[in-house]
């Protein structure tokens, strides 16, 4: 048994095979990845996304409209990206700017959050929208934080 096994290793069309495997293991991966990600997207989108989605872009073009939420608006529309596909996106947040996000919490995201927490704990009452309450706390970091959450 063991020498059949040191052949296959020695035998060069088996490491052809491995890689072949390796490969396909690989873009099978992806492709599941991908998969996955435009199902939740599209069940995330019929569950409530696309609602709070279209509020944010209307929030932020209203804030670019008046010139003064310039900033505002810009995050706003960045957030409603966030919302519209949240799967297959990763935030980081990093508190460099606390008085913005500190003026941000106590007028806007303060009932956009709570929006979005609600959500949360709304989905961990059924069992198969358990998935969708990592992405409405997602949310919630944005909506709470937007000037300190980054998207990759």
């Amino acid at each position: 048994m063991r020498r059949a096994a040191a052949l296959r290793r020695r035998n060069p069309a088996s490491a052809v095979y491995n890689i072949a495997r390796v490969a396909h293991n690989s873009v099978m991966r992806w492709a599941l990845k991908k998969i996955y990600r435009i199902a939740g997207n599209a069940y995330w989108k019929i569950f409530g996304g696309f609602a709070l989605s279209l509020i944010w872009f209307a929030l932020g073009l209203a804030l670019i409209v008046s010139v003064v939420g310039l900033a505002w608006g810009i995050k706003c529309i960045k957030v409603g990206v966030l919302v519209f596909k949240p799967f297959g996106k990763q935030t980081v947040t990093v508190f460099d700017r606390p008085v913005a996000d500190a003026l941000w919490a106590l007028t806007f995201g303060a009932p956009l959050g709570t929006v979005a927490v609600i959500g949360a704990l709304s989905s961990l009452l059924v069992p198969v929208a358990a998935p969708l309450s990592v992405q409405w706390l997602k949310v919630a970091k944005a909506s709470l934080f937007p000037f300190s959450t980054y998207l990759k």
